[in-house]
């Protein structure tokens, strides 16, 4: 394969995936941006909903109502006491990573059966955190202790999150049939229905093209880099003795992506836990732009370094 040929087939990837983007943009509302979340958000936990609310009717809207109401109702109930397991937990992590001396843990330690009496009092796992703490001997332990409790919650947290962004969203498309339905008019509660059915619709289509291009722009960005990769092995095997440069280089990317990996941080921001990514996905994500910063970072200061060299030879 030529470099040109090479060329050639990297910018038709570009343009085929700029194409995409400029479909998905054009057929999509903005006006109706926050109902087109609200619905993702749904369907991502209760597509069942929405497929009811697709064929419900004038005469059986209540009915969907009523029983979405009660639904949501209950699942506020169990969201309160979700938050209640989340916030002891956080009291108490609170509580160790104030302890930073052995002779602060030894007096944690000599309170702690009074203490976690009350503490864990309305806690569902109130045998493992004493049981977890009695083994806890040390400020190493008390580390690798507070370590796991942390990822625990960063998982508690992740979870209570999700609940609670989809039941904000139920609520609202609850709030919206519920004033539908309670239209005087039976001509006007049929057409705002059908209305609002249509754009239920309307946002399953946007969904499913979005996904279907999501897909495909990962895909051209593998097929390019492929391409790109296959082109310099074939050079290298060609010229092994002249292409020692991009072994290099190659080793170089590896080595910074390696370093962006090792040192990201696994612990989730309120971002990453609102979006439901994972602690390695996180690790994953901290080391892509990690290793961005880097290639920019390389790349302004191969141009400084190239025109002060050019400068010089020409002076010369």
């Amino acid at each position: 394969m030529s470099n040109k040929v090479l060329k050639i087939i990297i910018f038709a990837v570009a343009i085929l995936d700029c194409l995409l983007a400029l479909v998905f943009s054009f057929g999509f509302n903005n006006d109706k941006k926050d109902q087109f979340v609200q619905v993702r958000t749904i369907e991502a936990q209760n597509p069942q909903m929405v497929d009811e609310l697709l064929a419900a009717t004038p005469e059986n809207l209540s009915a969907w109502v009523d029983s979405n109401s009660e639904t949501i109702q209950k699942s506020n109930t169990e969201s309160k006491a979700a938050q209640m397991q989340k916030d002891i937990l956080y009291t108490y992590l609170s509580e160790l990573k104030r302890i930073t001396t052995e002779e602060a843990l030894a007096d944690y330690k000599a309170k702690f059966p009074t203490h976690s009496a009350s503490l864990f009092a309305k806690a569902d796992k109130k045998d493992d955190y004493i049981q977890g703490f009695a083994n806890v001997n040390n400020l190493k332990d008390l580390e690798g202790y507070i370590n796991k409790l942390e990822k625990e919650y960063d998982v508690v947290k992740q979870d209570f999150l999700v609940e609670r962004n989809y039941l904000k969203a139920a609520n609202s498309l609850v709030s919206t049939a519920a004033t539908i339905n309670d239209n005087p008019s039976a001509n006007k509660k049929a057409t705002d229905l059908s209305d609002l059915q249509n754009d239920l619709r309307s946002f399953r289509k946007s969904a499913t093209l979005q996904n279907v291009f999501i897909f495909i722009a990962y895909l051209l960005a593998i097929v390019t880099v492929v391409l790109l990769l296959t082109f310099a092995l074939i050079k290298i095997v060609k010229n092994f003795r002249s292409s020692y440069k991009i072994l290099v280089v190659l080793a170089l990317a590896a080595v910074v992506v390696l370093i962006g990996y090792l040192i990201g941080s696994s612990t989730l921001t309120p971002v990453a836990l609102k979006n439901g990514i994972t602690a390695s996905g996180f690790k994953m994500v901290n080391a892509a732009a990690f290793t961005l910063y880097v290639a920019l970072f390389a790349a302004i200061l191969s141009i400084i370094v190239t025109s002060i060299m050019n400068a010089v030879k020409n002076r010369n």
